[in-house]
This record gives structure tokens, sequence and C-alpha cells, in this order.
């Protein structure tokens, strides 16, 4: 994985190429981000490791014969989390998925309704052979957590 450019203050940019990186890398993008933004609040880390953690699993185990990459973009603003992703997997089914979360015992299914609980607006499109992600959540307040 290349290491994360900050591409503004509130911007931050990174590209995982699987095999040979896996979610992991992902998680190491957003430590070297935290490092930087110790303005956002423990939940909201929890939130947007979930989310992007779920998107990268998905490509990456949807494609588990080939080689994919995954542009990462976070945007951090006193307003919103933003995680959009854009990756060169197959095209990928965005349809709001039902709200039920599978069996207990279930090993696939919960990546997408996880990331339609936590976030208040996922948007997916097709678009020149990529997959294009883009979710947000509104920042949480002091007061409200």
């Amino acid at each position: 994985m290349e290491p994360p450019k900050p591409l503004s203050a509130a911007d931050y940019q990174a590209v995982i190429r699987s095999p040979p990186e896996t979610v992991n890398d992902a998680h190491d993008f957003l430590d070297q981000v935290w490092q930087q933004r110790t303005d956002v609040s423990d939940n909201e880390r929890m939130i947007i490791e979930t989310i992007l953690s779920e998107l990268v699993t998905n490509v990456i185990q949807n494609n588990p014969h080939r080689e994919v990459f995954c542009d990462v973009r976070v945007r951090i603003t006193p307003q919103q989390l933003l995680i959009e992703t854009s990756d060169t997997g197959d095209e990928a089914s965005a349809l709001r998925p039902d709200p039920e979360m599978p069996e207990g015992n279930a090993e696939h299914g919960r990546g997408l309704p996880l990331i339609y609980l936590l976030a208040d607006d996922v948007e997916h499109r097709w678009q020149n052979s990529r997959n294009l992600w883009r979710v947000s959540r509104s920042r949480i307040s002091e007061q409200q957590s």
C-alpha cells in the first residue's frame, strides 16, 4: 500500500492492491490518518473503520482469482465523514440489502447491511469498469455522544 496522501487538510487518499495487500492495509492507512486527525472521536473512527473495512473486504473477497486495485479517499470536514472508493473488481450489486442481518453462523452477508446501518447516505455506480462507492455520515458532536 502506498502511504496516505493528504490532498488537503480534510482529504486523505491511498491505493490498496490485492494481492498482496489485504484489508489490514486499509486499517494501516486509517491509523496514519488518525495520527494527523486527533479531532476525530473514537465513535467516528469506529464508523469510518467499519465502513472502509467492509468496502475493501467486499472487493477482495469477490475477486479472489485476480489482482484488484482499490483507490480509497477519506474526507473529514466539521460537518461530515465521507468515504469514497473506486475499485477494479467485478461489478458489485449495490441494491439496498435486507435490513435483517444474516444468521449468527452465516459467513457472509453482513457487510452491506452494516454499511447502510452506519451511514446516512450510500451511493454506488458502475462506471468505466469500476465500482464507485460514496458513503457519508454527518459528524457526531460531543453533545450528542
